[in-house]
């Protein structure tokens, strides 16, 4: 728009002006007008850059999601740059360790230009989930089966509840040290002990007080509760069941997300609070609770819609997720929404249409 505007006042110059007083000249002033427009906006871009991630540093109410497919390079739909800039923080569905190159490109990207940040993620039953290795052909050879293998990779000895803290701890550890290895900024424990599930699990890591180790062995890495300052940067955040754990060990965690799919209305969202409160308030204020909730829509199911139909308090009917966006508790201010397969929204016209719309509703443009 900026290069038309420029011809355009050229072309009133020239028509003005003999053919011998502008021949000469106009090649090098076109050239000059141009460069000095793609400077502008170059450097309006950085501007708008920094205050984007400025943005990202204030008391807001957060962006987040699920994203999967993730691949880095194409379609734009599987790279982290091309959500929503004001996208907050993602946790990566398809895995976290042994990042290709071009995933690691697009994080750093992402993070760097955009402030968006991404966290480690695990569905988590039984240890070694996300980081165990390969099992090697030696192991198979001999007739291990992968939960054999996996087991003594990490020390694990059924019966041995001393071994078996030892391996948790080691188990953390390395999801800790992934986790510093590809500057990802913090790990989402998907925690699921109460939900059936459609595959075969013994849900070792949920029994006795093992889940509860596994939370205190990374919350002295990262989190709020961190022995470090870089720790205390990278954030825990528990999605799912959070109720699970105790007022004491909520405190690990920066956010408690609700996978409030399906959900229809702000009574329903008002029911759902009301468990963390319950569960948590001997520790913390009902709005030191409401800021720490994210509540999320499944987009796997409903990206075309925005989730299914909801009502607002007034009595209006609107997608669940921008019925999300607009809820807040009856005491405080909740913490964010978010939306598992974020990456799903892509598709509508315009992209990310729902993401866009939800972010907008808790956080409106200044104008």
């Amino acid at each position: 728009m900026k290069k038309y505007f420029i011809f355009g006042c050229l072309a009133l110059l020239f028509t003005a002006t003999s053919c011998s007083d502008w021949t000469e000249v106009e090649n090098k002033n076109i050239d000059k007008l141009l460069a000095n427009a793609d400077s502008a906006q170059s450097r309006a871009y950085k501007d708008y850059l920094i205050n984007l991630r400025a943005y990202k540093n204030t008391d807001h109410q957060v962006t987040f999601g699920w994203f999967g497919g993730w691949n880095g390079e194409s379609p734009a739909s599987r790279c982290l740059y091309n959500l929503p800039d004001s996208t907050d923080f993602v946790s990566l569905w398809d895995g976290f360790s042994n990042l290709t190159a071009a995933q690691q490109a697009d994080l750093k990207r992402a993070k760097e230009e955009k402030g968006i940040r991404a966290l480690a993620c695990a569905l988590l039953f039984d240890i070694g989930k996300g980081v165990t290795p390969a099992q090697p052909e030696s192991s198979k050879k001999a007739g291990e089966s992968w939960e054999t293998y996996n087991k003594k990779y990490w020390g694990w000895v059924d019966g041995d509840e001393q071994k078996i803290n030892a391996s948790i701890v080691k188990y953390a550890n390395s999801i800790c040290d992934t986790i510093y290895k590809y500057n990802l900024d913090g790990f989402d424990l998907d925690a699921e002990p109460n939900i059936p599930q459609p595959f075969r699990t013994n849900k070792e890591m949920w029994k006795n007080d093992r889940m509860n180790l596994f939370i205190r062995t990374m919350g002295k890495r990262i989190g709020p509760k961190a022995e470090t300052e870089e720790g205390r940067k990278k954030l825990l955040v528990v999605d799912g069941e959070p109720y699970w754990f105790s007022a004491d060990m909520a405190l690990y965690f920066n956010y408690y997300i609700l996978q409030a799919y399906d959900c229809s209305s702000y009574a329903d969202l008002d029911n759902r609070f009301s468990q963390l409160v319950l569960q948590f308030s001997s520790k913390q204020t009902e709005e030191e609770i409401a800021k720490k909730l994210i509540v999320t829509e499944n987009f796997e199911a409903h990206s075309g819609t925005g989730g299914v139909t909801f009502t607002t308090r007034d009595g209006q009917s609107v997608p669940s997720y921008l019925g999300m966006a607009t809820w807040q508790p009856l005491k405080g201010r909740k913490g964010g929404i978010g939306s598992y397969h974020m990456e799903k929204d892509y598709a509508a016209n315009p992209v990310y249409k729902y993401l866009r719309k939800g972010i907008q509703l808790m956080n409106p443009a200044v104008k």
